[in-house]
């Protein structure tokens, strides 16, 4: 409140003084005591002035950081749409984990343990064949049936693998107690024998046959 006021009067002082201290220096008649002291006095009211000057430092004003916007930037931009934000604004999204999924199946060949053979009168119409079961085991099983005389080829694979035999099929597993099993119906009705020897397809081997059922 006092620098205003200081200010004020200096300034009311360079106004009522410079007009007296001008006739004191140029009017008539006037002798050098009276030149000295207008002289002194328009002195004095520089000198005051000159201190309050460098005394009272104006104020700085802050920078500020102007934005200069590319008249380009919104050329194509249809109206009412706001301008896309600078990548560097916003992050860039991390990369979402990858989901777990069930593992995949063990496509195999496996090694069936038994075969049961399914009638209906005199005439066999399927069999189902039991293999043990693996921890990631397949839900589906390609099996083909080839019938020569009294004997059947079987040939198993689990997994949905091209169909390599004439007469395979897709057929899903089932699984219980660890033992994994499929059925499989025989068309046209293959003619009956009174002894049946299954064989696995692959490897020569005979296959166990469980006890029929009509």
């Amino acid at each position: 409140m006092a620098a205003p006021m200081f200010a004020f009067l200096l300034g009311l002082s360079w106004l009522v003084l410079t007009p007296v201290c001008i006739w004191l220096l140029f009017g008539r008649g006037h002798r050098g005591v009276l030149r000295a002291t207008g002289a002194l006095t328009l002195a004095a009211l520089q000198a005051v002035t000159m201190v309050v000057g460098f005394t009272q430092e104006p104020a700085r004003i802050p920078a500020q950081t102007v934005a200069v916007r590319d008249p380009r930037a919104g050329a194509g931009r249809p109206p009412g749409v706001p301008p896309a934000q600078s990548p560097q604004a916003t992050p860039s999204p991390s990369p979402a984990p990858a989901p777990s999924g069930p593992p995949a199946c063990d496509s195999r060949v496996p090694d069936p343990e038994a075969v049961r053979l399914s009638f209906h009168g005199r005439a066999l119409h399927g069999l189902t064949v039991y293999w043990p079961a693996s921890p990631a085991q397949c839900d589906t099983a390609t099996v083909a049936v080839h019938q020569a005389g009294h004997r059947l080829r079987i040939w198993l694979r689990e997994g949905t693998e091209a169909r390599r035999h004439e007469g395979a099929h897709n057929v899903p597993v089932r699984v219980e107690q660890g033992v994994a099993s499929l059925s499989l119906r025989l068309s046209p009705v293959t003619r009956h024998h009174r002894r049946y020897v299954a064989i696995n397809g692959h490897t020569g081997d005979k296959i166990p046959l469980r006890s029929r059922t009509s």
